[in-house]
């Protein structure tokens, strides 16, 4: 329960402890198989399979979704959000009206002072689209109508080209309005992700509103990588158009996701000490590639032996979803053929 004065975004998970090790202690054939390799290490008393990029810790991946949860306000939330807020709940009604149920109104499990204010906090079955219908309906300018100001900025720089833009993915070309929309960061754990272990995923690329925006990929020989463009500035502050709507995590198809959506300061956190490995996520990232460039057994180690081990035998690949999505992608790729 979070009680008043907790941080709203607080986290439903554990806190600090928002990973899971690989532990093979309690299988024998595994165990075996690992000490064979020379990567087994000892863990409050338990037998954890070691990192390869970080010999002396155990690899650690991402805890699943529901246990590494956290609540965000719809987009574009004002600074004074629950001063302005009067509970009236049109936001929700709209939400549920136009089928997408991402919104629900805070109980008193949430705390006083957001009791009753609309909460988004299940990515992976009702992620926010960014319709911003919830925007239009707020009486009181809680939710700001940010789609409606980029709109008319690009009504006046298009109109004497006698076209107008209505999608929502203009909100991507103005900074300032990118970060009022924003509700959080999404962060890939790449010793999950299917396509940063030899896999062939790019869902959330392509369920993300903002698309190449958003995401990068990084073309190697063993395959494309996806990582979200965000940079953590020394200030604290995050470079990135990601605004944390969620559709990537409801996209992968990694049981439990690959990639959850933070709090800017847990986004902050996380990033500069990505897996309590004493590097920074880019750190972590450019040590992947390097070992896949210049230490072929140990990216094989690292990928083919331990992360699609623990990928297929313990978190889960939901492999419909990576069907569904290649088959798009040939059915696009036939089409512009023919």
């Amino acid at each position: 329960m979070l009680g008043e004065g907790q941080d709203e975004n607080a986290s439903w998970g554990r806190g600090e402890d928002y990973y899971e090790y690989f532990i093979v202690d309690n299988d024998k054939e595994k165990l075996e198989y690992y000490e064979a390799l020379g990567v087994i290490l000892e863990y409050n008393g338990r037998k954890c399979v070691a990192n390869p990029l970080v010999p002396d810790k155990c690899i650690a991946y991402t805890k699943r979704y529901e246990e590494d949860r956290f609540r965000f306000k719809p987009p574009a939330a004002s600074p004074d959000f629950y001063s302005r807020c009067i509970r009236c709940g049109l936001c929700y009604f709209q939400c549920h009206y136009m089928g997408y149920n991402a919104i629900r109104l805070a109980s008193l499990r949430d705390g006083l002072k957001a009791f009753g204010t609309p909460i988004i906090d299940d990515h992976i079955r009702h992620p926010c689209t960014l319709c911003m219908e919830c925007t239009r309906v707020c009486p009181t300018g809680a939710l700001e109508r940010v789609l409606e100001e980029a709109k008319e900025r690009a009504r006046k720089k298009e109109r004497k080209q006698g076209k107008e833009t209505f999608d929502r993915t203009i909100i991507a070309n103005y900074p300032d309005l990118v970060k009022k929309t924003r509700m959080g960061v999404a962060l890939i754990d790449p010793d999950l992700c299917w396509a940063w272990n030899s896999g062939d995923c790019k869902s959330c690329a392509k369920a993300c509103p903002f698309g190449a925006e958003v995401f990068d990929f990084l073309f190697t020989p063993w395959g494309v990588h996806t990582r979200v463009k965000a940079v953590v500035r020394d200030d604290g502050t995050i470079e990135t158009k990601c605004v944390g709507c969620g559709l990537c995590v409801a996209a992968c198809p990694v049981v439990g996701s690959a990639i959850h959506v933070l709090p800017e300061e847990e986004f902050v956190r996380r990033y500069r000490n990505f897996k309590n490995t004493g590097m920074s996520y880019e750190e972590y990232l450019k040590k992947i590639l390097d070992v896949e460039d210049h230490d072929p057994f140990k990216a094989v180690l690292r990928a083919m032996e331990i992360n699609n081990v623990f990928l297929l035998d313990i978190r889960g690949i939901k492999k419909e979803k990576i069907k569904t999505e290649l088959a798009a992608e040939r059915s696009l790729g036939e089409s512009k053929t023919t």
